[in-house]
């Protein structure tokens, strides 16, 4: 009677992962739940893949190390509503397994079961249809398969997936309209059956197939998208946090909520049109390791115009800006940029991300806006790694200085004659930064108390007050000069709008001859952000 120990587990994940890649097209296709944004496949593939880089790092396949790799692998690298769901099934069932070094078939089976409470619990509102109705099906059914030998249980766990599969229509409305099933089940489906391959004497394992096999049509109808920004983000926490509370928070702001909550790693993913606000609040317990935001119609549009054979005309330039508050994304994207990649200070994105920001744009020419000296060096590092547009980084320091060079902008002349014009721009801004102090300290003069509201200008230190608005207005008089022209003024979201208007109407009074404007940023850790023009 066969056992699988943890190198047999390790063949067979992988097994199982190269047979998904196999069907990355089919899966990606057939998606059209929860919504028609064809990433499935790719999501799924995600989670595998990052848990394979893991399994590959062990020295030693002993049962525990493989399924702690796979759990925190999955979850690492789990992308979307698909990837999310996924890396909880493998989870649960990891956790029932940890203290084995073996597994039968009656583990398996039993292992089956935690695996489909715990997927359940991670969402909100289980949907039937799924995957999860996969997982659910099995999970009712294994113990009952009367096989002690772990290739002939496989083999009946894929063949009855693969009927469960074809049953998902009836749960679903949306795959009855567009003739389909459901995606992510028929991807999990997939991976079962590498698990039998591996399990029935198929051990050699490619890993770098990509986008293999013939690409089926499947029509998927025009709708509008009530939640139009995918967000999801891990964060590495200590803390002990108040699911329930943060539960109500996100369903408060978008729907397909699956929040994760591992000990060490904090995980959502939602449907939502403040992305920022969902990423901020995830922030309160822990430092970020990974976020990722996708426009959804952006997503569906693509679909349709590769299914149609359409390909959108390549613009001369793009534009790429990092920021942190869904104000000041809502700002950027009015006057024209393709792409807001979250970030600023304390959550800097990868270069990978800017990398698939870059990529996602139609354009020959792509300006990137770092808006912090931080990230310069991983947006200089994209130039490196795109093929066939160039990439400009504007060296921008803040998302003040990004504005203005964003007006300073022409599409109608050459780039290096933009980058005069940005150049230009920032040195005509004054950027103001206004938060709280977390620790006694002294720069230069300044001498700064923890809890006192303190005023940075261009990056340097050189106000600390009791008060906010005293903090304020020893900033901007120092920031004023004879020739300022204009004062912005955008308040973070630990200020009302109230208290911002009282702010707002005071500079008026002070400043009479400057113009003087104000908007909602919605960033973090700053509680205004000023510029002075």
């Amino acid at each position: 009677m066969k056992k699988i120990n943890g190198e047999l587990f390790s063949l067979c994940f992988k097994k199982g992962t190269e047979v998904l890649l196999t069907h990355v097209d089919e899966i990606n296709t057939l998606n059209v739940f929860p919504v028609p944004d064809g990433d499935t496949g790719s999501n799924m593939s995600s989670a595998l893949l990052e848990a394979c880089n893991h399994l590959n790092l062990l020295k030693k396949l002993d049962l525990p190390a493989v399924l702690q790799a796979i759990e925190t692998g999955t979850l690492l690298g789990a992308r979307g509503n698909s990837g999310v769901i996924l890396s909880q099934i493998f989870r649960g069932f990891s956790q029932h397994c940890k203290n084995k070094k073996v597994l039968t078939t009656k583990d398996f089976a039993q292992a089956l079961k935690f695996a489909k409470e715990v997927a359940y619990g991670a969402v909100i509102k289980p949907v039937e249809g799924t995957m999860l109705t996969v997982i659910r099906i099995l999970a009712e059914e294994a113990d009952r398969y009367e096989f002690d030998d772990q290739t002939e249980f496989m083999k009946k766990l894929w063949q009855r997936s693969m009927e469960i599969v074809e049953e998902t229509p009836k749960y679903l409305k949306k795959l009855r309209d567009s003739g389909v099933v459901d995606a992510g089940a028929k991807g999990f489906a997939y991976i079962v059956e590498g698990f039998y391959k591996a399990l029935n004497g198929d051990t050699n394992v490619n890993l770098k197939i990509e986008n293999a096999g013939p690409r089926e049509i499947v029509r998927i109808s025009q709708e509008d998208l009530k939640y139009l920004y995918c967000t999801e983000a891990i964060v590495k926490t200590s803390e002990d946090v108040d699911m329930e509370r943060l539960r109500a928070f996100y369903n408060s702001i978008g729907d397909s909520l699956v929040l994760v909550n591992s000990g060490e790693l904090l995980k959502f993913h939602v449907h939502t049109n403040t992305p920022g606000k969902a990423i901020d609040k995830v922030l309160e317990y822990g430092e970020l390791l990974k976020s990722k935001i996708d426009n959804m119609k952006i997503q569906h549009h693509k679909i349709i115009k590769e299914e149609t054979g359409t390909k959108s005309e390549r613009k001369k330039y793009g534009l790429v800006v990092v920021a942190s508050g869904d104000g000041w994304e809502s700002i950027f994207k009015s006057i024209g940029v393709d792409v807001v990649v979250n970030g600023g200070q304390t959550s800097n994105p990868s270069t990978a991300q800017l990398k698939e920001a870059v990529d996602s744009v139609n354009a020959q020419e792509i300006f990137i806006f770092p808006n912090n000296p931080n990230i310069t060096l991983a947006a200089e590092s994209v130039k490196k790694m795109v093929n066939g547009k160039k990439v400009l980084v504007v060296k921008t320091s803040t998302v003040q200085e990004g504005l203005a060079t964003l007006f300073a902008f022409n599409p109608e002349v050459l780039s290096m004659e933009n980058m005069t014009r940005f150049k230009e721009a920032i040195e005509s801004v004054k950027s103001i930064e206004i938060t709280c102090a977390i620790r006694d300290s002294k720069v230069k003069d300044v001498k700064v108390k923890e809890g006192e509201y303190i005023g940075f200008l261009d990056g340097n230190l050189v106000c600390s007050k009791s008060t906010l608005d005293g903090s304020v207005f020893c900033t901007l008089d120092k920031a004023i000069a004879e020739n300022s022209d204009i004062i912005t003024v955008f308040y973070g979201k630990e200020v009302s709008e109230s208290d911002a208007q009282v702010i707002f109407k005071e500079i008026q009074i002070r400043y009479p001859s400057v113009d003087v404007e104000m908007y909602y940023g919605g960033q973090s850790h700053y509680h205004y952000l000023i510029s002075v023009e």
